[in-house]
């Protein structure tokens, strides 16, 4: 019995602790999670933010900043490139578009040349540094420039016809005989052998032509160089050098700086020399003329009369700057001198001054050969040297003969050698859309080198032609001063 109650008296005493370990288990659970809470907030794992706990993983997008794309020129200065402010998702990762259109500074569309362009002194328009060519220029206004300096032509022109064209043995030995003893030449300088290349006589016919009654001038070929460009002078006629300036030749009066070619005014209109037969023919087809013929200079020098100088058989000192000149030393005069001595056309200096260009190729045994009787005779169709006539300053009255011939390297300019054009009946004159130079190569100015000249030219080795003296290539007005030198690298 008294087991039994002590059975019983456990069993209601082990419930009533139930409850007490219950309320002791929720106050040490609670103090439990009080110390969980404040442990995790010590050691930032817990956050009281309205976000919840930092430790839950999250999707934090990433943002990338396209990069602008290179500025495209616009058609005008107002408009701006148009950018799309659009972001492209491409999963977690977004690639936003830039937010502002960029603009074109409009003075980046229009090209700024690198240097103002400048005047030569004798007033020819330049070409800048780093400037388009001008031998492009769609406005027409290099060939204006060009057109508007250009030789006066015979009017009316050289109608077509036949004279007789050369020499004969007798006019050339009494020529020597003059050259002796009528105006002081020097035994050995003159020789009839000298004159054996303008015989047999022979008739040649000609179609209607005209020809400058002036030689070019400085000027007239300042402007066009100078619309060629700076350096053009080593290779710019057809790919071949056009003249020398002083930086390669003592005897040059052309001054080249590097960016502009021009000479002293006071020879402004004295004739071009130290120019090569290329620099000749370009300068003609550039005006829509060309180099005459062989032919047409002896017939427009002689006239239908076929004088032996331009104004008559007999010389005259006082009518042509040559070796023997009326007075004063030896010297080229402007262009437009001796109007006394002018050919029966009209045309001037054609004894003397410069000799000039032709395009005929040299052939000293030509006169002799059928092809020299037909109409309109160009010569031989190849050679080595061209032909150059009417004598210079720097010859002897026998070299102005107009019917002399003599011959000399087209590479090779000299101070004694100039040029003028011709023109023929329907000839065209020039338009913005033919280029100045459009023979020209291509190739680097540097890349064809000037000839190297023997001192003094090589005349005296060339049995046709003038014994020369030494350099004295201007007689400028005495204000002008010395020609200066130029530091060399044009």
């Amino acid at each position: 019995m008294s087991r039994g109650g002590n059975y019983g008296y456990v069993g209601r005493r082990s419930g009533g602790a139930a409850w007490q370990w219950i309320i002791i288990g929720m106050v040490m659970g609670f103090g439990c999670s009080v110390v969980l809470v404040l442990g995790g907030l010590a050691a930032g794992v817990l956050s009281l933010e309205p976000n919840g706990l930092a430790s839950v993983p999250t999707s934090t997008p990433f943002i990338i900043t396209a990069t602008p794309a290179p500025i495209t020129p616009s058609l005008t200065p107002t408009e701006s490139l148009v950018t799309a402010t659009v972001a492209a998702t491409q999963g977690d990762l977004i690639v936003a578009a830039p937010t502002a259109s960029p603009t074109i500074d409009a003075t980046f569309l229009t090209l700024q040349a690198t240097a103002q362009p400048t005047t030569a002194a004798f007033g020819a328009p330049t070409v800048a540094i780093g400037a388009p060519p001008a031998a492009t220029n769609s406005s027409g206004d290099v060939f204006a420039r060009l057109s508007s300096l250009k030789s006066e032509v015979t009017n009316p022109s050289i109608a077509a016809g036949s004279f007789t064209m050369g020499t004969t043995a007798a006019e050339v030995n009494a020529a020597v005989q003059d050259c002796k003893n009528g105006y002081g030449g020097d035994p050995g300088t003159c020789d009839a052998s000298m004159g054996e290349d303008s015989a047999p006589q022979h008739n040649v016919q000609l179609s209607t032509y005209s020809m400058e009654t002036t030689e070019v001038s400085y000027a007239q070929y300042m402007a066009f160089m100078n619309a060629l460009g700076p350096g053009s002078h080593r290779n710019g006629c057809g790919g071949q050098p056009c003249m020398q300036t002083r930086n390669e030749s003592e005897t040059s009066n052309i001054q080249f700086d590097g960016a502009n070619y021009s000479v002293l005014l006071a020879i402004n209109d004295y004739p071009m020399a130290n120019v090569t037969w290329y620099g000749a023919k370009a300068y003609c087809e550039a005006l829509g003329r060309r180099l005459p013929t062989e032919a047409e200079w002896e017939h427009a020098a002689r006239g239908d009369a076929g004088n032996i100088y331009p104004w008559s058989n007999t010389w005259d000192p006082t009518l042509a700057s040559t070796r023997r000149p009326a007075s004063g030393e030896p010297a080229t005069v402007p262009v437009s001198s001796f109007p006394g001595g002018a050919s029966p056309f009209g045309v001037l200096n054609m004894a003397g001054n410069v000799a000039e260009w032709v395009s005929d190729w040299y052939d000293p045994r030509f006169y002799g050969r059928p092809e020299a009787t037909i109409a309109d005779p160009k010569g031989p169709s190849s050679g080595t040297e061209k032909v150059v006539r009417g004598g210079s300053w720097d010859a002897l009255p026998f070299f102005a003969r107009t019917v002399h011939r003599q011959s000399h390297d087209p590479n090779d300019p000299q101070a004694w050698i100039g040029f003028r054009c011709v023109e023929d009946a329907n000839s065209q004159p020039p338009t913005s859309a033919s280029p100045i130079g459009a023979n020209n190569s291509g190739t680097n100015s540097t890349d064809i080198p000037l000839p190297t000249l023997a001192t003094g030219g090589n005349e005296e080795n060339t049995a046709n032609s003038q014994p020369t003296l030494p350099p004295a290539p201007t007689k400028a007005a005495t204000t002008s001063g010395p020609l200066p030198t130029l530091v060399p690298g044009g």
